[in-house]
């Protein structure tokens, strides 16, 4: 069953390692927090962790006694990967980790907890994916609440301890998620999404009643692809064929390319986009993805 902290108001769960608990609390003391800008004189700097705690974790008893040596817990979530290449897998995603904990911890204002309660009935409507009025008002409510969950609170300290009591609410309990999977089958997680193998509609289904039952508001999408191919935790290709795919790559996904086409970013609003460039970085990535596929199809057949 899940936890509430009360002293801090972190939600943590039987599967929470104890020594990242403890380093949860202290990073949320206004004493650790401490920035030049905020007192007269230079701060005690405190170190979170060693570095090797970090970076590894030694499971044991519920976490099947399985080492992963890239489950890093950090500020902005936590991080896996397995370096692989490997058929039939799933990618599973919680939807607006950091809002959805925020509203459960009561961090949200009345104007962003009307504003998070919209956006999930959007995401409940089962016309939403097809509406694009829907989809760019969901939109909207998005990017509105991941500001306002990024500077809550009166000053400098006390945003960004209310920003870490809804990361480490939601790293704790995607942590939970992946032991619920068993962490042998976790090639992948990255904050709020993770890629599985041995998936199973009956698993997801109980997975879905098990955590929506906990956590009110909590949604997911899930995703299965024939083809996995995974680099690093936030370098990854998900392929089941030419038109369906989802391309992850720092060296030729659309946005990389469009970039050293233009020298500009597709998320830059400031700057138009150039829509002869967008059609060749999409042309470049979809070659890319259609080698990649054959490839697997050689390696794997």
């Amino acid at each position: 069953m899940a936890k509430i902290k009360k002293k801090n108001g972190i939600m943590y769960w039987p599967s929470t390692p104890s020594f990242l608990l403890m380093a949860e609390q202290l990073h949320l003391t206004p004493e650790f927090n401490q920035r030049p800008e905020d007192v007269e004189e230079e701060p005690e700097r405190i170190k979170l962790l060693p570095p090797q705690f970090l970076s590894t974790l030694i499971a044991s008893g519920p976490y099947e006694g399985y080492q992963k040596e890239r489950l890093n817990f950090t500020g902005n979530g936590i991080y896996q990967y397995v370096k692989c290449t490997v058929r039939n897998v799933a990618q599973i995603d919680v939807h607006s980790l950091l809002p959805t904990m925020a509203y459960q911890l009561g961090l949200l204002d009345d104007k962003h907890e009307k504003m998070f309660l919209e956006k999930k009935k959007i995401e409940a409507d089962p016309d939403y994916p097809t509406d694009k009025r829907l989809v760019v008002k969901r939109k909207r409510l998005k990017h509105e609440l991941n500001k306002y969950c990024s500077t809550i609170g009166e000053t400098k300290v006390e945003h960004s301890i209310n920003r870490y009591k809804a990361m480490y609410s939601g790293m704790n309990m995607v942590f939970d998620m992946l032991n619920y999977w068993g962490l042998s089958n976790v090639i992948n997680c990255v904050n709020d999404g993770f890629i599985v193998t041995n998936y199973s509609d009956e698993k997801f289904e109980r997975f879905k009643e098990k955590y929506c039952k906990k956590i009110k508001y909590l949604t997911f999408s899930v995703k299965q692809y024939d083809f996995c191919l995974v680099k690093n935790d936030l370098e990854y290709l998900l392929i089941n064929n030419d038109d369906e795919y989802k391309c992850r790559n720092h060296e030729f996904d659309m946005k990389s390319a469009y970039r050293r086409l233009t020298g500009h970013s597709l998320n830059d609003e400031t700057v138009s986009c150039d829509e002869k460039a967008l059609l060749e970085a999409e042309r470049i990535e979809k070659g890319a993805i259609k080698v990649c596929k054959e490839l697997f199809l050689k390696t794997t057949n």
